[in-house]
């Protein structure tokens, strides 16, 4: 039932308090302080399935499809909605604290103890509880048996048998198995798809669900997968927020890897948009190139091109039987499997970085299926590349994709580095069209049809992070006025006759907040790159599941709106600190090359202990003064320590 190392998680935890979440780096503490706020989501992963519940430990029921709380594991929900009582009180109002540990939650109930994690060898979620005999529990668990978008498939009848202590569910869409050990007295019930666990008069018990009738019982396997992340690229400032932080993203980069039937890579985020997209896992890769996880990008991008049209990367992969994935923009329908021409660029550029970390095994007609792709979006043959909204052959934003085609700032800006990859003598004429015709004058030219058009987007930042110019430089110090927050970069500016404060048209996003640290470092604002670095703590500080960085803020207040948990927003902090501050690029990064000058004037040094580049370990310290970059003789490095 609850081993010893399980039992030694819950004894930490219990003695963690809110302000510990200042200085114990491994965990994140929320205690309850009014009836409402343990209703927020939390999310216990791994590389095969995920549960989300509330803070509290609770979930009711969403639609099952878009939405992917409860326990999921591969494309199919098992269970849908979990509620309980604590001596006849409700889980909610007996609930205390919560504990996030690397792979696994904890909660203080009243007369309780809990513990969840999700088995890395075979995606069993485990609901381990404690008591001292004064407990009597009751579960309640709802039976889900439905597919995860693009299907629509839902149980049509379930059976459940019980034998013993064993709930064994069957339908026309999956199995479910449901173990129940205890060391007191227990009785299960059902009626129609829900199952009713009752314990009592225990000292310890565990609930296991599972698509098999044989589980794994291996927390010990699963610790040391989460743990793995914090023994390489570890980051030392005189911040020990930065420094908890970055820990964390790190993990959160891990935790978003997945394996499926379909293939492996990242998610883009919870609880929906649960299945693996282009541009979202592929701006994930550049983080996780430089922390060591080189590997797990090698298994998206080979996701990606398993399903690439012609050299047309994948925009998203649904789960499930692939099939019609339809999104309307202004009453146009698209299947939005092939959705963007920028995951094609960006595969590119990550294959690029893949191979500077690491390596790439994609040969050179891989290449030259996408480029051949994208040169066929160059509609006029000016070395330009073309948006063209009714072929599906946009970037972003999408909400507003219909009024944006031809050549576009963001678009353009990735192609041009992709040309200075793999097309270098086409690099430099394409350059000198791309900055006459974007940079030539004082507007923040968004896209070019017949005429220029002026949108004071996010898309402006793009170009800097590749790109040093002072007509860069000025116009990221113009759009600041309109587009800086507390916490993070508005994606339209408020100047802009556009904005509504939308989802495309203000809304705050980490993403573009990264893409404004990188464009700001590389091109001398360095204290205004800070100021928007700073950001991501702040925010990971004051969520609601304390350490998460949200797909998106409200643009005037900072209320968290979207996904709770967003890969792109964790990878972006990451990015931004190692490329932007510290200028460890994601492409081009040679030890005997590196230098640094960005360190904030607030901090005497940044050590990063462990940095993984090509199989060699290696020791960076910055101050303001000198930099040095020491390699690490691999007997010096625990095997532990080598990545994944």
């Amino acid at each position: 039932m609850v081993s010893k190392t399980s039992r030694d998680l819950i004894e930490e935890a219990r003695n963690l308090d809110w302000d510990d979440n200042y200085t114990d780096i491994r965990h994140w503490i929320k205690v309850k302080n009014n009836a409402m706020d343990s209703f927020n989501y939390s999310m216990v992963k791994g590389s095969k399935a995920h549960f989300i519940s509330y803070i509290n430990g609770v979930i009711y029921r969403s639609d099952m499809h878009r939405s992917r709380t409860g326990y999921w594991k591969n494309d199919v929900n098992h269970l849908a909605s979990v509620d309980g009582y604590i001596n006849n009180k409700s889980m909610g109002d007996a609930f205390l604290k919560y504990v996030r540990g690397l792979g696994y939650i904890y909660r203080e109930y009243l007369n309780l103890e809990r513990l969840d994690y999700i088995s890395e060898n075979d995606g069993s979620l485990h609901i381990q509880l404690i008591s001292d005999y004064k407990a009597k529990v009751r579960l309640k668990f709802e039976i889900g048996h439905t597919r995860a978008w693009p299907s629509c498939d839902v149980f049509n009848k379930i059976d459940v048998k019980i034998a013993k202590n064993t709930v064994y569910i069957s339908s026309n869409i999956s199995k479910t198995v449901i173990n129940v050990l205890c060391s007191g007295n227990t009785k299960i019930d059902s009626y129609n798809n829900f199952v009713y666990i009752d314990i009592e008069s225990f000292s310890d018990a565990e609930i296991i669900v599972s698509d098999s009738d044989v589980y794994s019982d291996d927390i010990d396997d699963t610790l040391n997968y989460h743990n793995i992340i914090e023994k390489t690229v570890i980051l030392e400032t005189p911040d020990f927020e930065f420094n908890k932080l970055f820990l964390w993203a790190k993990h959160d980069i891990l935790e978003f890897y997945s394996e499926t039937k379909n293939g492996s890579g990242w998610f883009a985020g919870f609880p929906v948009y649960s299945w693996f997209f282009g541009r979202d896992g592929l701006w994930m890769a550049l983080a996780a190139n430089q922390i060591g996880l080189a590997e797990l990008t090698l298994k998206h991008m080979h996701l990606l091109f398993k399903y690439s049209d012609k050299g047309r990367i994948p925009h998203e992969i649904g789960l499930g039987n692939i099939m019609d994935q339809n999104y309307s923009i202004n009453n146009t329908k698209f299947n939005t499997m092939y959705m963007s021409i920028d995951s094609s660029l960006l595969w590119l550029l990550v294959n690029e970085s893949v191979k500077n970390w690491y390596k790439s095994d994609f040969d050179d007609n891989d290449i030259k299926n996408v480029l051949d792709f994208l040169y066929s979006c160059d509609s006029d043959n000016d070395l330009l590349l073309e948006n063209d909204f009714m072929k599906g052959l946009i970037g972003w934003p999408e909400t507003w994709a219909n009024i944006r085609n031809g050549k576009t700032v963001d678009i353009n800006a990735l192609w041009i580095e992709v040309l200075k990859y793999y097309r270098n003598d086409e690099y430099d004429y394409a350059l000198k069209r791309y900055v006459s015709l974007f940079f030539n004058e004082y507007m923040s030219i968004d896209f070019i049809d017949s005429k220029a058009h002026e949108i004071k987007s996010a898309m402006q930042f793009v170009p800097g992070i590749f790109l040093r110019d002072q007509r860069i430089s000025k116009r990221l110090r113009d759009l600041i006025p309109g587009m800086f927050t507390p916490w993070g970069l508005r994606s339209m500016s408020v100047y802009d006759e556009m904005y509504d404060g939308g989802y495309h048209t203000g809304t705050v996003w980490p993403l573009m907040t990264g893409w404004f640290v990188l464009s700001a470092y590389n091109n001398g604002l360095k204290d205004e790159a800070f100021n928007a670095l700073k950001t991501f703590v702040n925010a990971a500080f004051s969520a609601n599941d304390p350490g998460r960085i949200n797909e998106t803020y409200d643009p005037v207040s900072f209320t968290p709106t979207g996904q709770f948990a967003q890969g792109w927003s964790s990878s972006m902090f990451v990015l931004s600190l190692m490329q932007g501050m510290l200028n460890i690029d994601s492409m081009d990064f040679k030890p005997e090359n590196f230098e640094c000058k960005n360190i904030p004037e607030s901090w005497d040094y940044v050590k990063i202990h462990n940095l993984i580049w090509r199989d060699k370990f290696y020791d960076v310290y910055i101050n303001h003064d000198y930099h040095s970059i020491i390699e690490i003789k691999m007997s010096d490095v625990n095997e532990d320590n080598r990545g994944l």
